[in-house]
């Protein structure tokens, strides 16, 4: 499953939303330990029809048993809301009763082990999580149908009665009646469709191969689809009615990836087909629905902007693909264990970045992700692998980013070729089961002879990550470099003293830079490296192959130079950032300078400008202007646009950036124009923004941009169009841009708390959401009682529940009386 928002590209807003993501976490409830089974399941098969006006499933499912202990007189099946009107037991209609939690059968006897036994259980309900309807309506009437399932963590339970833990496999059909227009991707291969007299279709869906069951899906509706075939297994792409000139530039290079994929884990693709479908208002990034991922539409690429997005949505797809061997083919047996499907994801996006890309762009990535994660200090102090959570996805700075990381440390220690033999292992062992993270220790122990229990010990079963000071001096009587390491993380619970390798760079000046490998492995600890000159330039931790903080003390000569010649991008981009905390030193911003302009990669670029911003002088946002001399890449180009709006004191900024905005050919950069006049407030925004409105653009991206931009603006005037481009059956897809907006205009107008509380009643999840955010950044406590009236109604469900908790939490918080 990848997110809905990378954790890389939100961490600047985790403080904004951290209550709100405690209250969401609170809301649920997954189980951490492994279940005991009573009965193993070994074949479903589900029938589903549909009332489309009440949103209503109607459902048989015939399932499989067969018993694993003597003596037990009561199967439990887990259900959440659905009504069941009957369950048959090998032939005869059984008592049942429900909970609600549960289905709980009697068996015509208490059971033998081995003994078999087929439910057919006969069920219906309007489910609030699990499956999904995206219908038109009076205000959307053309949007197509679509029908979608979601089951991670545990949530098939709500529209079908089934074993509803990982920790068991079973085989699958899915049988689907809809209208005859639509089509239909399910698990596996399809082996029938019928015509039925009353103008539908039935579609028959066969997996033959054991899956855990949050992995079934069903996706139906209206849909454009792409057929192709990869080494003899169909490949499909299906896209929202309309959309299919998307298929080609979101989708270029799946074959390829699954050429890598198989071709480097040594295990062939394991399924019937590979299909992505592309849903609306999809709850996450994706899911890796067996042999049928599931993907939010809104990661589809228009044709326009391809061009203009580094890398497409290569991170998702990449994700997703991979989770069809870590995670599918092997499944963790608990949640305790996700990060084994979720931190082989995400790894498989640096993996797929770096045979694409370049070894520079996974490195990028790698730096923002360990960035992001050591800046978390919620998460620093809990393991990879606990069982202290209630919903599993508490734990996702974790189970993503940091296990990603970690693999990648792994391989690093180990090399490729180790690395990758001991993938194959663990694979091919484990095919078709549920694993815990000691069977991959132990597919590495028996493939490699290598004992990795020290690092697991460090890095998966304990918490945190080192954080280093380092103290360099140079002894020029012994010619030797005094290398001081400490590290400084508080030891408590599984935080503790790390033990890693580190390679150090030494640079004299007019020499090659030379690499000393050390290990580190105490509180305190000093090394001695050879150096017949004071060097110009020690870098600790060369190529950022650890997660870790490094605290080192360099005069800025040394972080230029540092900027200027290591090698290593990870080494350039730190002495960026340091740089960006010399804003007095003229030197440092000529360095910046140079780099934004200049550097090899482009990422050195990004981060020289983001220093260049934060240091914020006129000087730099000048340097910052000159950056554009340099026909930067779109996304260089989109940065220098959004940095040069915190400079109202650099007084060409505001026409630069009007200039752009008229003649860029780049939809993004314009885009980040508009926002940029708004931020400055320049006297030419408004007109701008308003005539933007209309301005033909992919994804309506001037458009949202402009909305955006009238809030930045905060000028009055501009209430009456931000309201009108909020309103029903203005484009879903700038609503939410214009209720932000809304957010941060007449924040004493009633009138517009009014039209907020209409909108989180809506039936569409962007713009309840969007206006329950706006909500609580007005911060108006008389949103409070309303609010809470809803949640007693059950107007909201699910993840809006926990978000219209959190918003009434931090109103209440925020219009409490200050103590003296």
């Amino acid at each position: 499953m990848s997110r809905i928002f990378r954790y890389r590209l939100v961490v600047s807003l985790a403080a904004l939303f951290a209550v709100m993501f405690m209250a969401a976490a609170a809301g649920r409830g997954d189980e951490p330990y492994a279940r005991t089974r009573d009965y193993d399941l070994q074949h479903v098969r589900t029938s589903l029809r549909f009332d489309l006006d009440q949103r209503r499933i109607i459902g048989d499912t015939v399932q499989n048993l067969v018993a694993l202990r003597d003596g037990v007189s009561k199967y439990s099946f887990d259900s959440v809301g659905l009504q069941i009107e009957g369950v048959v037991v090998n032939g005869s209609q059984a008592k049942f009763e429900t909970t609600d939690s549960k289905l709980i059968a009697t068996l015509p006897r208490a059971s033998r082990t081995g003994d078999k036994y087929e439910f057919n259980i006969h069920y219906s309900g309007q489910p609030k999580r699990g499956i999904y309807f995206v219908l038109p309506d009076k205000n959307y009437p053309n949007r197509p149908a679509e029908i979608w399932t979601q089951g991670e963590a545990e949530d098939t339970r709500y529209y079908i009665p089934i074993y509803d833990y990982p920790n068991d496999r079973t085989t699958s059909e899915m049988i689907a009646t809809v209208p005859k227009n639509w089509l239909t991707v399910s698990n596996g291969k399809l082996t029938q469709v019928t015509e039925n007299p009353d103008g539908t279709k039935t579609w028959h869906w066969e997996q033959d191969k054991p899956l855990s069951t949050y992995l079934i899906s069903l996706v139906a509706g209206q849909f454009d689809e792409v057929r192709e075939t990869w080494r003899g297994i169909p490949v499909t792409y299906e896209v929202p009615r309309g959309r299919s000139a998307t298929i080609q530039p979101t989708f270029a290079r799946t074959k390829e990836m699954l050429d890598l994929f198989a071709d480097k884990l040594g295990i062939p693709y394991p399924w019937d087909q590979y299909a992505q479908v592309n849903v609306d208002e999809f709850v996450e990034g994706g899911m890796e629905n067996t042999s049928a991922t599931t993907l939010t539409a809104g990661e589809l690429l228009d044709p326009r902007l391809a061009p203009e997005t580094h890398e497409g949505t290569d991170y998702l797809i990449s994700h997703e693909m991979f989770h069809q061997w870590f995670g599918d083919l092997v499944t963790c047996n608990d949640w305790a264990n996700l990060w084994l499907n979720e931190g082989f994801a995400t790894f498989a996006e640096f993996w797929w970045e770096e045979h694409q890309y370049g070894a520079d762009e996974a490195a990028y990535t790698r730096w923002k992700d360990a960035r992001g994660w050591m800046a978390n200090n919620r998460m620093y102090t809990v393991p990879i692998v606990t069982r202290d959570f209630t919903d599993s996805m508490e734990l996702e700075p974790n189970i993503y980013d940091k296990a990603g990381l970690v693999i990648q440390m792994l391989r690093e220690r180990m090399g490729d070729a180790a690395f990758f033999r001991s993938l194959h292992a663990y694979l091919e062992t484990n095919r078709d089961r549920n694993v815990v993270t000691s069977d991959l220790v132990k597919a590495i122990d028996d493939t490699t002879a290598m004992n990795f229990d020290q690092f697991f010990d460090e890095w998966i079963y304990g918490a945190g990550a080192p954080r280093f000071r380092v103290q360099s001096s140079y002894d020029a009587e012994n010619h030797q470099i005094k290398l001081r390491v400490e590290q400084l993380q508080k030891r408590e619970g599984a935080v503790h003293i790390f033990h890693v390798p580190v390679e150090v760079e030494v640079a004299l000046r007019g020499t090659a830079p030379v690499t000393y490998s050390i290990n580190v492995s105490r509180s305190d600890e000093t090394f001695t490296l050879p150096a017949a000159a004071e060097p110009v330039m020690v870098i600790f931790d060369k190529g950022e192959k650890i997660l870790d903080t490094v605290e080192m003390e360099k005069p800025p000569t040394e972080w230029i130079y540092q900027l200027q010649h290591a090698e290593a991008v990870g080494n350039r981009l730190d002495a960026a950032v340091a740089l960006g905390n010399y804003g007095s030193d003229d030197s440092a911003i000529t360095a910046l300078g140079l780099a934004a302009r200049q550097d090899a990669f482009w990422g050195v670029r990004v981060e020289a400008l983001h220093a260049l911003g934060k240091i914020g002088s006129a000087p730099a946002g000048e340097k910052i202007l000159d950056a554009l001399s340099s026909d930067p890449p779109v996304w260089v180009r989109e940065v220098i646009v959004n940095q040069l709006a915190r400079f109202p004191n650099v007084p060409t900024a505001a026409q630069k950036i009007s200039d752009i905005y008229r003649t860029d050919a780049s939809f993004r950069v314009r885009a980040a124009a508009l926002v940029s006049m708004a931020q400055l407030k320049s006297p030419e925004a408004f007109e701008t923004l308003r005539s933007a409105l209309d301005t033909d653009a992919p994804r309506a991206m001037l458009r949202n941009a402009a909305l955006r931009g009238f809030g930045a603006l905060g000028e009055e005037r501009a209430l009456p169009i931000v309201s009108d481009w909020a309103q029903p059956g203005k484009p879903l897809a700038s609503r939410p841009a214009a209720i932000g907006s809304l957010a941060r205009l007449a924040l004493s107008n009633r009138e517009v708390e009014s039209q907020l509380l209409a909108y989180v009643s809506e039936p569409y999840p962007g713009v309840r959401q969007a206006a329950l955010r706006s909500l609580g950044l007005r911060g108006d406590p008389s949103a409070i009682a309303p609010l809470e009236a809803l949640l007693r109604s059950g107007t909201f469900e699910g993840d809006d529940e926990s978000l219209a908790t959190s918003i009434v939490q931090r109103l209440k918080m925020a219009s409490r009386p200050t103590g003296n």
